[in-house]
């Protein structure tokens, strides 16, 4: 019986059985070819040979477990690759486990404990992931530019001992042009993403964002309602009138589809939906709503349904003299739904003297559909997404929508849904959802793509949010322009192009847009707090700035507000010279940062998020923070200050010239400095930024020379 030491990678698909039921002929095909066109060939490229097929998975030996890893990250490279041409009902999904042990050789067989703990491995990796052991990962660790992110000590069946396990993390931070890495061994990696999504990603960028369209202009909106001429309306939630109380979703669509369209009605200002939504169910005098929402005119309703028959009724009050304006009912079929909104919309138009545009214009220019199946399961899905309290309703809403896309696949909407929840998921939704983080960002491109042949408002709201992430906001700007002029009753809407102003130093133009925010859905919140503060202080004006900053709620379960607004809000002080405010909130700052794992309590983390345009903003913020003593780098980093690069050095030592070492870092995209850090924009991640020391022991040959030093890692380099 011989033995020898081995890197065994174990591979299985996800939910094999329930394809084999659904499809048992293609299934068994589809496995069938994967394994002979991307399987075979790729571990044979990385010397290694498979000698157990077992079903539905594989065992490979392989006699490097740099081979191992690199394979196994090929593979399901891979295998994204060839599920993109195929629905999501049909694509093959693997788990791979890999570890570096001793086994034993029975002619082709292998056995022993080295090929257990590989197999237990693989059933911890998530769908599309890849899960090694502690040996596995200090092997590799310095010779491939992956992560790997602890997972603890695991109890594995029927192995005695526990086992060390580490997820792998393609970091976009640490792969692209080669450079030596030198991981600091105390530095821990956040959730990230594989960098070859990114390729993927990059090729449609030109359809999901289309920088040559003619913006769409917003009509003028004023914050003051006395000084707005125009009729002003309300729609107050319709009731539903079904016998199948599960139907308030069609009420509640109705209502919002309703919304929308009459506050694209020319010459007509309407409330958010968010606002009317506070009085749904009260008896609330229509004088009173009136006054508290700061419009004449108050349009309420019912829907019922009957298997396929529809009644709609519909009132207009006057909020001033309560007086009925008009009335009507509206009888039809659910395929009719369309056709009945469109008369809805007439007829208030009507009454209140205004002119219209064309009902399938609407549709078409809103990402919307004219399909009532689509139409169904997306209002389905909406009421879903917009409770979400548990991973397993939120896939449900996600089904929901792939639903809706698949009956019309041009519901721009129901697309950008879809690419709003990839972009919120989180480790728990993912679970509930059978999918990998690096699944999720391919997702997240794919239905923008979809979402840009007919764009929504939301389509708009997340690629404004992407387009600030990397430094873009002067396209941002432009984007969220479209999406107001789309619905001008959505304070997301003027919410993201105020962000996108103020990041693009024109912070006096997003209070005017945070003010329109407030006056279509009067009484604010949080981030919204945040955003006017951080205009106020974008205009040097800190006392303004501390006043709004300070009415965000810091017990809100709303994570964000807090980690913005604290930051600016402890700057603000520190230059008005409140000490006093400064220690009260600066403990409290870093819990909030901390709270996020992303890097810790720093000035590193700070410009991740705060992408502004002019050095001037960022310094002005940065500048703050010094004063508050929050440190510049994480506590982890050691290196000697005097041996830190100041800005104009690192101008002249990086910029525009090559970087020489042995590891990876994205140094080829677009590079600035700003303060003395150095920064890239990632694309289709985010902004990065570091610091660069000298190595007074680096020599050229050993590309060692300088070290920069990013949230996670540090790299070593040289340049020529």
């Amino acid at each position: 019986m011989d033995r020898k030491l081995s890197a065994i990678l174990a591979a299985d698909v996800v939910g094999y059985s329930t394809q084999m039921e659904r499809d048992e002929a293609g299934t068994f095909e589809r496995l069938r070819a994967g394994r002979k066109e991307l399987f075979e060939p790729e571990i044979a490229r990385h010397h290694g040979h498979i000698f157990k097929l077992i079903g539905d998975g594989l065992l490979a030996e392989f006699g490097s477990v740099v081979d191992a890893v690199e394979c196994a990250v090929s593979l399901q490279r891979g295998l994204v690759e060839r599920n993109a041409a195929v629905s999501e009902d049909h694509r093959i999904r693997v788990r791979i486990g890999i570890n570096l042990g001793e086994v034993i050789v029975e002619g082709e067989d292998r056995y022993g404990e080295g090929v257990n703990v590989a197999a237990r491995l693989q059933q911890l990796a998530e769908p599309g992931g890849i899960c090694v052991s502690g040996k596995v990962a200090k092997e590799v660790e310095r010779k491939l530019a992956f992560g790997f992110e602890p997972m603890g000590e695991q109890k594995l069946k029927n192995i005695a001992e526990p086992v060390q396990a580490y997820r792998v993390l393609l970091d976009p931070e640490a792969a692209g042009k080669p450079m030596a890495v030198n991981r600091h061994p105390r530095f821990r990696r956040n959730l990230a993403v594989a960098i070859w999504v990114l390729v993927v990603a990059v090729g449609l960028a030109a359809a999901w964002w289309r920088p040559w369209e003619p913006p769409l202009r917003p009509t003028a909106l004023t914050a003051n309602a006395k000084a707005d001429t125009r009729p002003s309306l309300v729609v107050l939630p319709f009731d539903n009138l079904s016998d199948d109380k599960a139907q308030g979703y069609l009420a509640d669509g109705f209502t919002e589809d309703l919304t929308t369209e009459l506050a694209r009605t020319p010459g007509l200002f309407v409330v958010s939906r968010n606002a009317a939504s506070a009085y749904k169910g009260n008896e609330t005098k229509p004088t009173e709503i009136a006054a508290a929402l700061g419009v004449r005119y108050i349009l309420e309703g019912s829907i019922r349904r009957v298997g396929d028959d529809m009644r709609i009724n519909a009132q207009l009050i006057d909020g001033s003299t309560t007086g009925h304006l008009w009335a009507e009912r509206f009888d039809g079929q659910w395929a009719d739904v369309f056709a009945l909104q469109d008369k809805v919309v007439a007829s208030i138009a009507g009454a209140l003297k205004l002119r219209l545009v064309s009902a399938q214009g609407r549709a078409d220019l809103a990402g919307g559909t004219r399909n009532p199946a689509a139409y169904e399961v997306y209002l389905k899905g909406m009421e879903i997404y917009n409770r979400r309290n548990t991973p397993e309703e939120f896939s449900q809403a996600v089904r929901f929508f792939q639903q809706a896309l698949e009956l019309d696949p041009n519901f721009g909407a129901a697309a950008a849904s879809l690419a709003w929840a990839y972009w919120e998921m989180d480790g728990p939704r993912a679970r509930a959802l059978g999918i990998s983080d690096i699944w999720a960002l391919y997702n997240i491109y794919k239905y923008l793509d979809e979402a840009a042949k007919h764009p929504s408002p939301s389509y708009y709201q997340l690629v404004a949010s992407l387009l600030v992430r990397e430094h873009r906001s002067d396209e941002a700007v432009a984007v969220m322009f479209k999406a107001v002029a789309l619905d001008p009753s959505d304070p997301l809407n003027y919410v993201g192009l105020a962000d996108a102003l103020t990041f693009n130093g024109r912070p006096n133009e997003a209070r005017d847009y945070l003010d329109a925010a407030n006056r279509v859905d009067p009484g604010g919140n949080d981030y919204r707090h945040y955003q006017a503060g951080l205009a106020e202080f974008g205009q040097g004006r800190f006392a303004e700035a501390v006043d709004h900053l300070e009415r965000i709620d810091l017990q809100s379960p709303d994570p964000w507000p807090k980690f913005y607004g604290l930051q600016v809000l402890v700057s603000a002080y520190a230059h008005l010279g409140r000490s006093d405010q400064v220690a009260a909130y600066s403990d409290r700052l870093k819990e909030v940062m901390l709270e996020r794992k992303d890097g810790g309590a720093n000035q590193l983390v700070t410009q991740r998020y705060f992408v502004f345009k002019n050095p001037a903003d960022i310094g002005r913020l940065l500048d703050g923070l010094n004063k508050a003593g929050l440190p510049e780098l994480p506590e982890e980093v050691d290196l000697d200050a005097k041996d830190r690069l100041t800005g104009s050095e690192i101008k002249s030592l990086i910029l525009g010239r090559e970087l020489r070492g042995g590891g990876a870092w994205l140094d080829e995209e677009t590079s600035w400095v700003q303060q003395n850090f150095l920064c890239d924009a990632i694309p289709k991640v985010q902004t990065t930024c570091g610091a660069v020391f000298r190595n007074p022991a680096g020599i050229s040959e050993r590309g060692n020379e300088y070290t920069a030093v990013f949230r996670f890692d540090s790299f070593e380099f040289s340049t020529k």
